[in-house]
């Protein structure tokens, strides 16, 4: 989808102190050739604060770099990669209370890594219905034991933990989004259900290096599912980038999801076509797989740091379990604006 006057007015973080690899090695809670094969060098560990209070320091960023009013916000989406603190309970609602009041309609999003992205493409189409306004989108896992071993549940991609947030509108912004799109295959959903349902959570940590096993040896084993998984991917990037009429040549940066060397090699040889250097992969390496994270944070650190500036052009690669890929292109038109002073619901 091509968009006009759709616009990125804010970016926001929340993101805790780093925790060294090569500590967690010393305490064998990390596999030391593993380490040394995916090259993430540490993880960030929330101690205390639950990932919807992440969420909320992170919209409340967003928000105060963004010169939007909150009672311009007409939607929140709300996105995560597991557990919210409490069972049966709408997170995107304690977000909305505690970033923009009462009153705003809220909508946890479930799907998985692609989540935030995939809400640019569900605001960016609200807004334009409604014929303006603001959103705000937010993110917020924190990932722990017992359910989940940020270090061993999935090889290749440890866990760290996270809010961010961006703000959507239609009256301006530093950035503006000038495309979107999203494809699926819903029959790679598999892929992570495992061999059966069960009637409630397990005990102990996820191991979700297991489930992928199993599928790959009971459905035609690893190529046949990279295949259309790759497949997906490079459609939605094609997409996107043809509708922002945009070429890979003309890109200053790819916003990419967190994971381990030897999947960051893949993605980048097969999926997307670009070098290391123009991709997040240096910040990714010290901060983990911030769940549906990445990309806010990611296109963030690539504006503060000067890595991208006005008038350069940006990719942003989501994709989750599901299987669903949203891709997104934007154009920086200016640095992230300044902090202003906030009064928020209490």
């Amino acid at each position: 989808m091509q968009w006009d006057d759709i616009y990125l007015a804010g970016l926001g973080v929340y993101l805790p102190e780093p925790v060294a690899a090569a500590d967690a090695v010393a305490r064998g809670e990390y596999d030391a050739d593993e380490a040394e094969a995916n090259g993430i060098t540490s993880v960030l560990v929330e101690p205390e604060l639950s990932a919807p209070e992440m969420a909320v320091a992170a919209g409340r960023d967003a928000l105060t770099h963004s010169g939007v009013q909150v009672g311009d916000v007409r939607v929140v989406f709300h996105s995560s990669l597991w557990y919210q603190g409490v069972d049966m309970w709408p997170a995107a609602s304690y977000v909305a209370r505690y970033t923009v009041g009462d009153r705003v309609v809220a909508f946890d999003l479930q799907q998985q890594c692609n989540a935030a992205v995939g809400a640019l493409d569900l605001a960016a189409s609200r807004l334009a219905f409604e014929g303006g306004g603001a959103a705000l989108l937010t993110t917020g896992d924190r990932f722990c034991l017992p359910g989940v071993d940020r270090w061993r549940t999935e090889r290749g991609l440890p866990y760290g933990d996270g809010g961010t947030a961006a703000v959507l509108s239609t009256e301006g912004g530093f950035a503006r989004l000038l495309s979107t799109a999203t494809v699926s295959d819903n029959g790679l959903e598999q892929v992570l259900r495992g061999p059966r349902f069960h009637d409630a959570a397990q005990p102990g940590p996820l191991d979700i290096s297991a489930r992928i096993a199993h599928h790959f040896e009971h459905h035609g084993g690893m190529r046949a599912s990279t295949v259309r998984l790759a497949d997906a991917v490079r459609a939605s990037i094609g997409e996107a980038l043809a509708e922002a009429k945009t070429e890979t040549a003309d890109l200053a940066g790819v916003v990419i999801p967190a994971a381990g060397r030897a999947k960051l090699d893949w993605q980048l040889s097969q999926l997307v076509g670009v070098e290391e250097h123009q991709t997040t992969w240096p910040f990714a390496r010290t901060h983990g797989h911030l769940g549906a994270g990445d990309q806010f944070a990611g296109l963030r650190h690539l504006v503060v740091s000067g890595v991208v500036g006005p008038g350069d052009r940006v990719l942003i690669v989501g994709g989750g379990a599901g299987l669903t890929c949203t891709c997104a292109v934007v154009e920086i038109l200016s640095e992230l604006p300044a902090a202003t002073e906030r009064t928020w619901p209490a």
